[in-house]
C-alpha cells in the first residue's frame, strides 16, 4: 500500500511538472478584447520589458484578430529594458485595419516577446523569440443596454501565457503578417505611438 501511495505521488508530481513546462513558455500572451465602438471607454493594451534579458530593448510583436480568426492588423513595438508601453485598442491596435474594412467590435490580441534585430528595427514578420515582455489589457463590459445610454464595467487582467508552437509561430502569426502588410498597401499596420495613459 504504501508502495502504491508513493508511485501515485511520484507520478502526479511529474506530470504536474509536465503539463506546468508545456502551458509555460514566456513569449506567448494573448487576451480578448470587447465592445470597441463609437461612445464606448478606451481599452487599454499596456505592455512593459521586465528588464532580465541583460537589460536589452526587447520587441513586443503585436498580432489582433477579429472573432472570425482573421488578423485585422499586425506591428511591432520597440520596448526598452524596464520601460513601459501604452497602447489603445481602438486607436492603436484597430485604427487602420486592413483595407479600411468594418472595425470588429471583439476579437483576440496576440504578443509575442522578441529581441531586437542586428539593424535596430522590429519586424513582426522575422524575429527570435524572447522572454521579458509582460503585458495587461483591460476589458469594457457593457452593463446597461440600451442604444441611447449605454454604461460600461472596466476590468483590467494580466495576458494569458501560452504554449507557442512553430506552425502558431511561422504561419498564423509571421507568415499571416506579412500577407496582410504586402495586400494592405499602408493598412493592416497597427500603431505604437504610446498614449500616456
Amino acid at each position: 500500500m504504501k508502495k502504491l501511495a508513493c508511485t501515485l505521488l511520484f507520478l502526479s508530481v511529474a506530470l504536474l511538472g509536465v503539463g506546468t513546462a508545456a502551458a509555460q513558455d514566456n513569449v506567448y500572451d494573448l487576451g480578448y478584447y470587447t465592445n470597441a465602438v463609437a461612445g464606448a471607454p478606451a481599452a487599454h493594451l499596456r505592455l512593459s520589458n521586465d528588464g532580465d534579458a541583460s537589460g536589452a530593448n526587447l520587441c513586443a510583436n503585436i498580432y489582433v484578430f477579429d472573432n472570425q480568426e482573421e488578423m485585422k492588423e499586425c506591428c511591432s513595438c520597440q520596448i526598452t529594458a524596464n520601460g513601459y508601453l501604452d497602447l489603445t485598442v481602438s486607436t492603436n491596435l484597430l485604427g487602420n485595419i486592413l483595407d479600411k474594412g468594418t472595425v470588429p467590435y471583439r476579437g483576440i490580441i496576440k504578443e509575442v516577446s522578441s529581441l531586437v534585430p542586428a539593424g535596430g528595427v522590429c519586424n513582426p514578420t522575422a524575429y527570435t523569440t524572447q522572454d521579458g515582455i509582460k503585458g495587461w489589457l483591460t476589458h469594457l463590459q457593457r452593463v446597461v443596454y440600451t442604444v441611447s445610454d449605454p454604461s460600461y464595467s472596466l476590468t483590467e487582467t494580466p495576458l494569458t501565457d501560452a504554449s507557442l508552437s512553430s506552425t502558431e509561430l511561422s504561419f498564423n502569426l509571421q507568415e499571416t503578417c506579412s500577407f496582410v502588410e504586402s495586400l494592405g498597401t499602408g493598412t493592416g499596420v497597427c500603431s505604437c505611438v504610446d498614449q500616456g495613459d
